[in-house]
């Protein structure tokens, strides 16, 4: 890529340290690229021949592009925009042997070592009592960096040899200071301009403090919450650069609580999003069976991470079905349906990459291993439409810190850009 799209890729990885600054991010980058925002509580919304548009519900978001003409289906994008992190419990704080520690919770399915011995950032969502109004705030604390210390291996001589466990209630506790130190509580009300009093009750995440930056022979990109940011940015580049279609909607749908089964307000297993494309199909001046019609006859693309072939671990994935960093983005196959991926969808992929030069890989897992899921078999279900699961590789999947190549991520904007555009 070039290096003025590297850095604002970094800049969205660095920007988006929660699923709500995610969101909020894409929606900044989609109304400088000339989407505007459609009112939640309208019962109609304008729409314009090539119009574009989005509609955002706290850390979820819709986006589209109208048509010139009545449309006959719709082409739709999908991501999500949580990650595996430690979340702050509602009564976090407590002392204990001269320290404030700070009691979390495990979202989704991260791996525990990983977040040890570096600083963290706590960041999130703000509820508060403005004179009997609750209002709500995005924040990033400062003036705090919170870490998890490994014991000292002369405290335990054998984890070397026996690995370590960790309980998450008892070794994941935050050190967010000494026992003097101000409070949460306190830090919170600075941030929003309140007192603590005020502030009634938030849903806080961790993040890896370190800035997302490029390493290797500035090949790779080092970040947490690749998984899945680095879909939803290759989807908004994507998107902002189709151009109207004659008769297809093109939209893309960023997600929430994809990491923890999607059954949330704004997840994929919930109504927001089939909310939305009917509200859009009834503005276009869709009937219910117009909009059946036009749902069945749709396709929809979920771009997630996969598994690269670990270098010192290369036992772990099924021959022929290895996909390597920088050799292209990666198409997931489960016989189980853990991803959506069928023959139809697989071809009309494929068709679009060779016609645009474009590397492809295949990823199954092996037969002896559980595989994850993503958005689009829930999709797929809610929906009853086709769905294909794509995404660039990646290796340290669900750590505090994860690798990816930098020319996959570019390889994934144009694959999803012709997508979007042709299919």
């Amino acid at each position: 890529m070039p290096l003025e799209e590297v850095a604002d890729f970094l800049d969205f990885l660095n920007a988006s340290t929660s699923p709500w600054h995610a969101a909020q991010r894409v929606a900044s980058d989609l109304t400088q690229a000339g989407f505007r925002r459609a009112p939640v509580s309208d019962p109609t919304w304008p729409q314009e021949p090539g119009g574009r548009y989005f509609l955002k519900r706290g850390p979820a978001l819709v986006a589209w592009i109208t048509p010139h003409h009545k449309p006959s289906r719709f082409t739709l994008g999908l991501a999500h925009t949580d990650s595996p992190c430690l979340r702050l419990k509602p009564h976090a704080e407590s002392l204990s042997c001269g320290c404030r520690k700070l009691g979390v919770e495990a979202y989704g399915g991260l791996l525990n070592h990983s977040w040890l011995d570096r600083e963290l950032l706590i960041s999130g969502k703000v509820c508060w009592d403005d004179v009997g109004w609750i209002r709500e705030e995005l924040v990033s604390l400062e003036g705090i960096r919170p870490i998890v210390p490994s014991l000292a291996i002369h405290l335990d001589r054998t984890v070397n040899e026996k690995g370590l466990v960790l309980d998450r209630e008892r070794h994941l506790p935050l050190l967010a200071g000494l026992e003097d130190a101000f409070s949460l509580q306190d830090r919170l009300a600075e941030s929003v301009g309140c007192s603590a009093s005020q502030v009634l009750a938030w849903d806080l995440c961790l993040s890896d403090a370190a800035p997302a930056s490029l390493a290797g022979s500035n090949d790779l990109v080092v970040s947490g919450r690749l998984d899945n940011l680095a879909s939803c940015h290759a989807l908004a580049k994507a998107l902002v650069s189709t151009p109207p279609r004659d008769d297809v909607l093109v939209a893309v749908a960023f997600l929430d609580g994809e990491e923890v089964g999607s059954t949330v307000a704004g997840g994929a297993d919930g109504a927001f999003l089939p909310q939305v494309l009917e509200r859009i199909g009834l503005s276009l001046g869709l009937d219910r069976a117009a909009f059946l019609g036009w749902m069945s006859a749709s396709v929809a693309l979920s771009a997630d991470m996969s598994h690269a072939v670990h270098p010192n671990h290369p036992e772990r994935h099924s021959p022929g079905n290895a996909p390597l960093l920088g050799r292209g983005p990666v198409l997931k196959w489960n016989a189980g349906m853990r991803y959506a991926t069928t023959a139809p969808g697989a071809a009309r992929l494929r068709q679009i990459a060779r016609e645009d030069n474009l590397p492809l890989q295949t990823f199954a897992m092996r037969a002896d291993l559980s595989c994850g899921s993503t958005v689009g078999p829930l999709v797929a279900a809610q929906l009853g439409i086709e769905a294909i699961d794509c995404g660039a590789p990646l290796l340290a999947m669900h750590s505090a810190r994860e690798t990816m190549a930098e020319r996959d991520h570019e390889d994934s904007i144009k694959l999803y850009r012709g997508f979007l555009a042709r299919a």
